[in-house]
């Protein structure tokens, strides 16, 4: 009977939400502030229904619990959110490469029309098709809709939307272009800087430019000096990767916005946003230990959190014991659900409601006047399996690993392996690839490294698409470095100390100085 009236409940409820969510205009309405725990409590509602759905519909979901022990019943022993920590959680290799895309699908069938494919490779190599529905692709064209409207409605003049993500099969920058076609004017120029100067150089000032990219090329952008940027209108919207505040604020110098988003092409690409409120709360937590130390787990992960709001009527989020974050897509109408996805994040969620008081407590009025979405918090700490961005793509050390064991040699010289991501003295950001020699090989030192560096660049491009493509549009200055280092010399110095070797390094800014580190060997763009 609980679940009947559940259901019943929240099928009433999308019958007049879906109308609203048709227009800008009326959807605005659904993100209304005081409204916040009811939008909390029927998130979760329909996260069960569409759990349910799957359980029945989905052959693969329907093997996958079975493998488990589990049925498609949703057990009550205490409340909604215990019940649903307990249904597995699934990701890209316990669920994804294990069942074909029909089977992952409601009905166990592809609809014949309406189904865009999108591509992601990821850290893996083998590149993994993403299939959205007409309903899902509606989603997410009006949440960015509604998000670009907020954006436009402070501009005063016409907006003029650039699109720099990159193209073709990556999700990011198609979606971008046919969710933003019906509200402004747009042009998908990629990541190409010539295209977006000759464009603003022949539309002149008039218009505001919205131009959406990863960070890195948006910095290498507004550093080219062919155009008097100070003449023109600009607000940056990036996704990809996190920024620093120093390079937000490198940013503002020629934009009058810089604002991120996060999403994953395994999920949708625009879960949640950046806000005034949330850059504000950010740049506090980065000035004031003790509310770092209140809000977030910065000490225990040792970065500072990008941190954005959602919306928990469409997506439950939750964290596991790992630290890492689970995520539900809430509505029914995606023809490949995903139920408790783990997509190897970390993160956890704050509600404004734990946030204000704090804030208040602690004297960050200024912050709290920020406030203007009354939705949860979204703090988010980069990759828990260890891989680092790189120009929007994801670089993993098991990639390295695989590139490593793929020659006899190299097997028996390298000793260890390092991913190093650090931000330069002029805020961009790096990647070196650090390989220590064995004793033996140091001692030898036989092993022809001119060729090994060529050998294990071109093997990471040609097994990881995005990554390849991250190296084709890096901006200049920004390609990745590739060095090997003598056994326990340079970033190895100190190697033994730990049980465990340390395969990424994630370095601030102005910490290189510790390391003797080459950085003379620069990745090729062919």
């Amino acid at each position: 009977m609980k679940r009947i009236l559940a259901f019943a409940l929240v099928g009433l409820v999308d019958a007049v939400v879906r109308p609203l969510t048709r227009s800008v205009n009326t959807h605005k309405l659904l993100l209304g502030p005081g409204i916040e725990p009811v939008r909390w409590w029927l998130g979760r509602l329909r996260a069960w229904r569409t759990f349910d759905l799957a359980a029945r519909e989905v052959p693969a979901y329907r093997a996958f619990l079975a493998e488990r022990g589990r049925d498609g019943r949703l057990g009550f022993t205490g409340s909604l959110a215990e019940a649903f920590q307990g249904i597995p959680e699934m990701d890209k290799s316990s669920y994804i490469k294990r069942w074909s895309i029909p089977e992952r699908c409601i009905g166990g069938r592809l609809p014949r029309r309406g189904v865009v494919v999108d591509e992601s490779s990821g850290s893996s190599g083998t590149p993994t098709s993403w299939v959205r529905g007409q309903e899902e692709r509606a989603a997410t064209r009006q949440l960015l809709q509604v998000g670009f409207a907020r954006t436009a409605s402070t501009l005063r003049k016409k907006p003029f939307v650039l699109n720099a993500f990159s193209l073709g099969a990556w999700a990011t920058g198609m979606n971008v272009s046919a969710s933003l076609t019906e509200v402004t004017m747009i042009k998908s120029c990629g990541p190409d800087k010539d295209k977006i100067i000759s464009t603003m150089q022949e539309f002149g000032t008039e218009y505001t430019y919205i131009i959406t990219s990863y960070p890195p090329f948006l910095k290498s952008l507004f550093e080219d000096d062919r155009l008097r940027w100070e003449d023109y209108d600009i607000v940056a919207a990036f996704g990809g990767e996190g920024i620093s505040e120093n390079m937000r604020s490198h940013i503002l110098r020629f934009a009058h916005s810089a604002f991120g988003s996060y999403g994953a092409s395994d999920l949708e690409i625009n879960l949640s946003i950046e806000t005034d409120f949330t850059v504000a709360l950010r740049r506090a937590i980065a000035g004031d230990p003790r509310l770092s130390e209140r809000l977030t787990r910065t000490g225990e992960y040792g970065v500072l959190p990008m941190i954005f709001q959602f919306n928990p009527f469409d997506y439950l989020i939750e964290t596991n014991d790992a630290g890492e974050l689970i995520v539900t897509i809430a509505r029914d109408r995606n023809i490949n659900p995903r139920i408790r996805y783990n997509i190897h994040d970390r993160g956890h969620v704050l509600r404004m409601r734990d946030v204000l008081p704090v804030l208040k407590e602690l004297g960050h009025d200024s912050v709290v006047d920020e406030k203007f979405l009354d939705l949860p918090l979204l703090f988010h700490y980069g990759r828990s399996d260890l891989s680092v961005d790189y120009n929007g793509a994801v670089v993993g050390p098991d990639a390295l690993r695989d590139v490593i064991h793929s020659s006899t040699e190299l097997l028996e010289a390298v000793e260890n392996h390092r991913l190093i991501s650090f931000e330069d003295e002029r805020g961009d950001r790096q990647l070196h690839i650090a390989l220590q020699l064995t004793e033996s090989a140091t001692a030898a030192a036989g092993l022809e490294q001119e060729r090994f560096r060529a050998f294990v660049a071109d093997e990471l491009r040609r097994r990881n698409a995005d990554f390849h493509n991250g190296v084709l549009t890096a901006p200049d200055g920004t390609l990745p470095t590739i060095a090997f280092y003598g056994h326990h010399s340079g970033p190895f110095a100190t190697d033994g100390g730990k049980l465990k070797n340390e395969y990424v390094w994630q370095l601030p800014a102005g910490d290189l100085a510790r390391w003797d580190m080459d950085f003379s060997h620069v990745f090729s763009r062919e």
